[in-house]
């Protein structure tokens, strides 16, 4: 099940990448505000777990933060090239970089893909990645459920002719707890509300 909806989904936004980049033009204020902070926190490498189409990763290369981009999705990724990133094609439940190489993690709307049985296998994986005393800058939705949603981008494909994405939504509490479960200690959880509700949470290994 689990390898199932994250193949499509990948599927998904390699059909879409373009038309998301392009109805994802600029973030909220406050999501700005909490990637700024990240950036003059973050010290040595900096991986950008699920990157998309690199919009994060090349605001956070202009803040002068050494970074490299994972996601799992080549259309996403050649989109991201198109803005001069270094990126890299990887799994983000098992990212292709060494342990203890990392000074930071940044995962934007992408951990909310990750099938629930694989969450905390996926964050443990992370804090591995990280220097002791690392940092990790995680925004994700809050909620509950676990299921496919439509795609509002252009597209047709599979699925009785439309597109979907696996959605995983956590509970705060949840959410808090996989984190400290992993290794990290939490150093701040905020939330802003768009077209869902979001945790922006700080954590460091």
């Amino acid at each position: 099940m689990s390898e199932d909806v994250v193949e499509q989904t990948r599927a998904t936004y390699d059909r879409v990448a373009v038309d998301y980049d392009a109805s994802n033009p600029s973030p909220a204020p406050e999501f700005a505000t909490f990637r700024t902070a990240f950036a003059k926190q973050a010290g040595g490498i900096v991986a950008d777990l699920g990157c998309g189409p690199g919009r994060d990763l090349a605001a956070l290369r202009d803040a002068g933060v050494r970074a490299l981009g994972v996601d799992l999705s080549p259309g996403m990724l050649a989109v991201a090239r198109g803005r001069g990133v270094d990126v890299v094609q990887g799994d983000l439940r098992r990212p292709p970089i060494r342990d203890g190489s990392l000074g930071a993690i940044w995962s934007s709307a992408a951990l909310l893909h990750v099938p629930r049985a694989d969450v905390a296998n996926t964050l443990a994986a992370w804090h591995a990645l990280l220097r002791p005393g690392g940092l990790l800058g995680l925004s994700t939705s809050l909620g509950g459920g676990e299921g496919w949603e439509l795609v509002p981008y252009a597209g047709e494909g599979p699925r009785g002719g439309e597109l979907h994405r696996w959605f995983v939504h956590h509970e705060r509490d949840e959410l808090l707890a996989h984190v400290a479960a992993a290794g990290f200690s939490v150093t701040s959880c905020e939330e802003r509300t768009s077209h869902r509700q979001w945790a922006m949470i700080r954590a460091t290994a």
